[in-house]
């Protein structure tokens, strides 16, 4: 038997009427389900009634609204992750302190230069780490980031590495001045950012696709790894449900944390990705993700949003393109395909930011033809 859509609410027309903002906007939104992280905030400042899911427990937002979210049934409790290679079940026990405002927490991400084939006994050759110091009340407080020397490659996997760090993050495999320290010494500044409270160490998240190769990384750096990895995704289903008292889906947190609208955002990048104009940095990951919760959970808790929330002067919400924001393609990779139209358009360069500087190009032709 087909699945039933719920009745259409007031929410539901107000997400749509946002719709063609959010598209001007350069966000990823081509249908209603897909705007519904992004309207929570404007609905609230609105002054209208409660997101319809809002304190309704077990009630996910997309079906909320009517919309059929091709989900498979679940067991009741946390987000479960069951996958090989995929991070444990939540704990029965709360990582949530009882002052949820204050609560600090750090979020992780190793980049590698790609993964080893299966002949080779090491899975990853770590070569940055990005770490953030964050709280619901404060923001971002502090971020470490460093490159890493990879060591020795092993013979026969120098030109694999290198093609995988070709596609994605661009680091050099070799003669990087950049990365002069190698992995124990990036470990202990690693430990001495994230300091243990009372004794204990504080846990340290990362998103659940990532968390395999983060975790093995931090077991192959340290003979007795001090950090205990969770993923952000359970995270964020606790911060939900100690506030509304319900628990969101695990496909709409995971798509609230797979965003794209702060990738050319000022101060998020690295120096060295952000001079190279290169998207995939070990350190942007991680205060992308900070981002998402506070523009998402800013409201749910009433904190106001300052510039360590998120990077507010390029969070434009009128109606002009900000040339800043550029929607990838599906698999999150930067396909040089614009060489050509920035030719026909009279540039004679596409170092740089290439991706802004057409999107200038574009919007000052579309000014002087409606002259």
């Amino acid at each position: 038997m087909p699945n039933r859509k719920g009745a259409r609410n007031a929410y539901y027309f107000f997400v749509r009427e946002k719709l063609p903002e959010l598209q001007r906007r350069g966000l990823p939104v081509a249908r209603v389900p897909d705007a519904i992280p992004l309207c929570s905030r404007d609905w609230a400042v609105s002054g209208a009634r409660p997101a319809p899911w809002e304190g309704r427990p077990g009630l996910d937002p997309a079906t909320s609204l009517g919309v059929h979210t091709g989900k498979s049934h679940r067991a009741p409790g946390l987000c479960g992750w069951s996958a090989p290679g995929s991070p444990p079940p939540q704990e029965a026990y709360s990582l949530l302190r009882p002052a949820v405002l204050g609560n600090i927490f750090y979020f992780l991400n190793i980049y590698s230069h790609g993964e080893l084939p299966s002949p080779c006994e090491q899975r990853f050759l770590p070569c940055e780490i990005g770490c953030v110091k964050y709280s619901l009340q404060d923001g971002i407080t502090a971020d470490f980031h460093r490159f890493v020397d990879p060591g020795e490659v092993p013979r026969g996997f120098r030109f694999h590495c290198q093609a995988a760090s070709d596609a994605t993050h661009k680091i050099p495999i070799s003669g990087f001045e950049l990365s002069n320290a190698g992995h124990p010494v990036v470990l202990r500044e690693l430990y001495s950012f994230v300091r243990p409270n009372r004794g204990r160490w504080p846990p340290v998240y990362c998103k659940s696709d990532d968390w395999y190769r983060v975790n093995w990384c931090l077991k192959w750096m340290a003979k007795e790894n001090q950090l205990e990895l969770h993923s952000v995704e359970n995270l964020v289903v606790e911060l939900y449900q100690r506030k509304l008292q319900k628990e969101p889906s695990k496909t709409w947190v995971r798509n609230l944390l797979d965003v794209f609208v702060w990738d050319y955002s000022s101060n998020t990048r690295c120096k060295w990705h952000e001079e190279n104009d290169i998207l995939f940095c070990a350190l942007a990951s991680c205060k992308k993700t900070a981002y998402c919760i506070s523009n998402t959970l800013a409201s749910v808790y009433g904190v106001s949003l300052t510039t360590a929330h998120l990077p507010l002067q390029d969070y434009d919400s009128t109606n002009n393109i900000n040339p800043k924001v550029v929607v990838l393609d599906a698999g999150r990779f930067q396909v040089i395909f614009f060489e050509f139209v920035l030719n026909y358009f009279g540039q004679t360069s596409t170092r740089g930011r290439g991706i802004t500087r057409l999107l200038e190009s574009l919007e000052t032709l579309s000014k002087s033809s409606s002259n």
